[in-house]
């Protein structure tokens, strides 16, 4: 009886460290997301693209969906690479990415640490 007890508490105490870690998270989330969605529109408004002409720079102001993700994968360095300077950049820097269809369009990255959006095609 006492074994059953003590397992219901674990996973009780599991469930509340997950619920509490969930709960930061996304608040956290929302929260850079409402601070630096206007900035990064207008960074990728006015951002130079990489892959397209001027004539054909897309619209950022109404995107399809806003996401925030940890660090750009196209920056060419790998983890063990510690004292690289764009390391931070690939692991740490938070970005505001911005997409506007479901297609293989163009994707604004914001990084928020540098205040700088990078445009790509996917």
């Amino acid at each position: 009886m006492l074994k059953v007890v003590v397992a219901v508490l674990a996973v009780l105490a599991v469930a509340k460290l997950w619920a509490q870690d969930r709960l930061y998270r996304d608040g956290a989330e929302e929260a850079l997301l409402q601070a630096y969605r206007d900035r990064a529109i207008a960074a990728c408004q006015s951002a130079p693209p990489e892959v397209l002409s001027a004539s054909a720079m897309p619209l950022w102001t109404q995107p399809a969906s806003v996401d925030l993700v940890i660090g750009r994968t196209d920056v060419d360095v790998h983890i063990w690479q510690l004292d690289s300077e764009h390391w931070p950049a690939r692991f740490r820097h938070p970005h505001v990415v911005l997409t506007l269809d479901d297609r293989a369009t163009p994707i604004c990255r914001y990084d928020v640490i540098e205040g700088r959006a990078y445009v790509t095609q996917m």
